[in-house]
C-alpha cells in the first residue's frame, strides 16, 4: 500500500480542474486518506475527484460529500462576511487588498472546493492604526480578519502593491484583490513558511499556474530578490511533482530538478497532517519526561520551516543541521518559559483542593 503522504498526494492530483482525473486509489486507500483531507480542509476537493465514481456512493464517499456539502454552505456565510467586512473598513475609508482566502477560492470550479477560515486584508502602513482599531468591531459581528501591514513575505512597497492590484466582483461588492504575479509570490513563500502542511495551499498553486491571466508578467516575479524568485519556482515545481500541475505556461520546464529533501518534507508533512509549534510543547505535556520527549517528535520542525526560518539556502545540502539548530533554539526557549508555566500549575492546583475542600464542608 501506497505511504500516507503519497496517497494524500495522488487523491489531490488534478482535482482542482472542472472534470479532475479519475481517482487511481482503491476504497481502501481512500478510507485510510479521508482522515487526512477532512482534517486539512480538503475534503471537498475528495469529493470532487470521487463524484463519478463507482465510490461516490460508499461510505468515504458520502463522507467526502458531506465535507463538500459543508463548504458549500459556509463559503457562501464567508461571502457575506467578506462583504460586511469590507463595508466596515470603506465606512472609516479605508480600501484594503484581498489575498488567499476568497481571492483564492473564486478561481475553484465550485465554493465548496476550497474553504478558509479568516479574511486576509492588507493596508498601507498608514492606514494600520486605523484599520486595527475596527478589528474589535469586526469580532463582535463575527467576522474573523486576519489583519496585515503591507504585504509580509513579498518584497513590494505598498503603492507598487496597490498599482498591480485590481478589482472583481462579489455579487453588489467591489473587491480589490492582489495583482496576479505578487499572489502567486505571496502564496508560494506563506506555503514554505508553514511548513507545507496543509494540501490545500500546494492545490491553490496549481490551480493559480494552470489560471493564469492574460499578460501575465513572468518579468515581475523575476524581479523580486533571488530568493523570492526561486521560492516561487521551487513550489510551482514541486505542485507539477507532486499533484500533475500543468506548468508548460512557466518559464520552467516539468523535468528541472528539486531539491529531494523538499517534495519528501511535504509529503511527510501530509502524512503528519497538523502543525504544532515547538513552544507549546512544555504546556502540553505536563513535563513528564515520556509525554515530553514525544511532544518534541510531534513539533519536531521539517525541513521546509527550518529552511524559512533560518534562511539556508534552497540547495542539496542536508537539512537536519538546520533542523537542529531550529528546535535547540525554540526548545530553549520553551524551557526558559517552563518555570513560571509550572508555578501557573502549582496554584491552580492549590486552588482546586481548597475549592474541593470548601465544598465537602
Amino acid at each position: 500500500m501506497k505511504a500516507p503522504g503519497s496517497r494524500v498526494a495522488e487523491a489531490l492530483a488534478g482535482s482542482w480542474r472542472p472534470d479532475p482525473p479519475t481517482p487511481g486509489l482503491t476504497q481502501e486507500e481512500w478510507t485510510r486518506t479521508a482522515p487526512a483531507l477532512l482534517r486539512t480542509g480538503a475534503g471537498g476537493l475528495g469529493w470532487w475527484k470521487l463524484r463519478g465514481s463507482s465510490l461516490a456512493s460508499s461510505p468515504v464517499g458520502m463522507e467526502l460529500r458531506n465535507a463538500y456539502r459543508l463548504h458549500t454552505v459556509d463559503g457562501r456565510h464567508q461571502e457575506l462576511r467578506l462583504a460586511r467586512a469590507l463595508r466596515l473598513f470603506a465606512d472609516a475609508g479605508i480600501e484594503p487588498v484581498l489575498a488567499k482566502g476568497w481571492a483564492v477560492a473564486r478561481l475553484y470550479p465550485h465554493v465548496g472546493l476550497r474553504p478558509y477560515g479568516d479574511l486576509d486584508l492588507h493596508v498601507s502602513p498608514e492606514a494600520h492604526g486605523a484599520a486595527f482599531a475596527l478589528l474589535p468591531e469586526c469580532q463582535r459581528e463575527g467576522l474573523l480578519v486576519d489583519l496585515h501591514r503591507g504585504v509580509p513575505h513579498v518584497g513590494r512597497t505598498w503603492e507598487d502593491i496597490l498599482a498591480r492590484s485590481g478589482y472583481v466582483e462579489l455579487g453588489e461588492t467591489r473587491v480589490r484583490v492582489m495583482g496576479a504575479e505578487d499572489h502567486l509570490a505571496l502564496l508560494c513563500a506563506h506555503l514554505l513558511s508553514h511548513g507545507a502542511w496543509r494540501p490545500l495551499w500546494l492545490c491553490d498553486v496549481a490551480l493559480f499556474v494552470e489560471s493564469l491571466p492574460a499578460g501575465f508578467d513572468w518579468d515581475r516575479l523575476h524581479s523580486l530578490s533571488a530568493r523570492e524568485a526561486e521560492q516561487v519556482r521551487l513550489v510551482v515545481l514541486l505542485a507539477h511533482r507532486l499533484l500533475g500541475a500543468r506548468i508548460d505556461a512557466t518559464p520552467w520546464s516539468p523535468d528541472a530538478r528539486l531539491p529531494g529533501w523538499l517534495p519528501a518534507a511535504t509529503l511527510r508533512a501530509w502524512e503528519k497532517g497538523g502543525h504544532y509549534s515547538l513552544t507549546t510543547a512544555i504546556a502540553l505535556t505536563e513535563v513528564h519526561p515520556r509525554a515530553f520527549l514525544e511532544s518534541v517528535r510531534v513539533r519536531w520542525p521539517n525541513a521546509i520551516e527550518a529552511t524559512v526560518r533560518w534562511r539556508a539556502p534552497y540547495n542539496g545540502f542536508p537539512r537536519l543541521p538546520f533542523q537542529i539548530v531550529d528546535a535547540t533554539v525554540r526548545g530553549l526557549r520553551a524551557l526558559a518559559g517552563a518555570p513560571r508555566w509550572v508555578a501557573r500549575r502549582v496554584r491552580a492546583g492549590r486552588n482546586e483542593k481548597s475549592q474541593g475542600s470548601a465544598g465537602s464542608s
